[in-house]
């Protein structure tokens, strides 16, 4: 069996050489991040923060704890890192209010009353297993896809639909994986966390 520091070391492996390319820049389009020339004119994307590029890294790390991630270098590990990558982006990001009503909703169902500041945060510093969980539960309970201006919102930053039901299944499995091994996948994700760049801020 692998120890958790050579499991750490796996998933700066799977992570780092793409995942630091897509986190040059982070926005609408993230041209870099998909291989294609910029955009000529204005651009509205900015340098990902230390606690961004973490929080894509823990999730990773703790999917691995689970052995829910697609085998490294496959299309499936890369579409996930991608997933993850975007979406993020875009609940961040995006102005269109059919994105930002669905990451409230999402926040407000699992949250009440804490959910104004867990979406400040995630705002400011990216996902936490707690705002994916709560995306991809309320996503499964009230599919948005149906409304057109959703999707078509997410087409700025390059994903869809599939990409999310993807991240989702990814999610689920590694839930259960870990609950059928008496873990929690959010005292998981927080342990590595604290081993992640900007891991130290991580509230």
């Amino acid at each position: 069996m692998y120890n958790a520091g050579m499991r750490h070391s796996i998933v700066r492996g799977f992570v780092c050489p793409s995942l630091l390319l897509s986190f040059a820049l982070i926005g609408p389009s993230s041209p870099s991040a998909l291989g294609q020339e910029p955009p000529a004119g204005p651009r509205s994307q900015g340098r990902a923060s230390a606690a961004q590029v973490g929080t894509v890294m823990a999730l990773l790390a703790t999917f691995q704890d689970a052995g829910a991630l697609p085998p490294e270098s496959s299309p499936e590990a890369n579409r996930l890192i991608k997933a993850l990558i975007q979406f993020q982006a875009a609940f961040m990001k995006s102005r269109d209010p059919a994105v930002s009503d669905v990451l409230t909703q999402a926040l407000s169902g699992k949250l009440g009353g804490d959910a104004p500041a867990a979406a400040q945060a995630f705002r400011t510093d990216g996902w936490t297993s707690e705002s994916l969980e709560a995306l991809v539960d309320y996503v499964a309970g009230s599919p948005p896809w149906e409304q057109g201006s959703f999707e078509q919102g997410l087409r700025a930053y390059n994903v869809g639909r599939q990409d999310f039901e993807l991240l989702a299944r990814v999610f689920v499995a590694a839930r259960l994986d870990l609950q059928r091994r008496g873990q929690d996948l959010h005292q998981v994700y927080r342990a590595r966390r604290l081993d992640m760049p900007g891991g130290v801020a991580q509230r």
